[in-house]
């Protein structure tokens, strides 16, 4: 029979998550995370597998938080284009808020060229986003709130391709002005 964990691994999976998120994959190391983690080697290895196998978890732990943080901003609309712009201005607010840039996207720089099992990871969370966005921008258009003419799915790629834009220019420049018009302006480039 099983033993129970001393320890909560959802607890100690966001500690190790905050360390890949601010360090990357590549600096952070076993012992780091043993560190971060509160846990011996013996007990990661057990629980979650090697370094790589715990990126994952924490990876897809981060952007399954970041959807459902989407989703509900956008439930709480009054109509889909405001989802839209609801969700736009969430991921600019996180992206002040975190002073980092987004894990899935630090992640996409760092391992997507040359790490299959994040390439396909971030593939299928970048279309997850996107089609919440599709379905989105569809009513939108159903709701004549858009032009029928734009197509949904170049529009939702275009905005989800605009938030790496977003978490650079924060990153880079710091320049909390700036993100905000250019969060702005994506806004109004979808209504054209």
């Amino acid at each position: 029979m099983a033993r129970n964990k001393a320890f909560d691994p959802g607890e100690r999976l966001e500690k190790a998550r905050n360390l890949f998120w601010e360090k990357g994959y590549h600096a952070t190391s076993m012992q780091d995370l043993v560190e971060a983690m509160q846990l011996n080697r013996a007990s990661i290895y057990d629980t979650y597998g090697d370094k790589h196998a715990l990126f994952l978890q924490c990876l897809a732990n981060y952007a399954t938080d970041k959807l459902n943080d989407y989703k509900r901003v956008a439930a709480g609309a009054a109509s889909p284009i405001q989802a839209v712009e609801c969700v736009i201005r969430r991921a600019m607010e996180r992206t002040l808020q975190e002073g980092m840039a987004c894990m899935v996207v630090k992640s996409s720089f760092e391992l997507a060229e040359t790490d299959k099992k994040v390439h396909a990871f971030l593939k299928k969370d970048g279309g997850r986003l996107q089609r919440v966005f599709e379905e989105l921008l569809v009513k939108a258009q159903a709701a004549g709130e858009i032009n029928p003419d734009r197509d949904p799915v170049m529009l939702a790629n275009f905005i989800v391709s605009s938030f790496s834009g977003l978490w650079q220019t924060n990153m880079i420049s710091g320049n909390k002005k700036l993100v905000r018009q250019m969060t702005d302006f994506l806004i109004e480039a979808i209504r054209i």
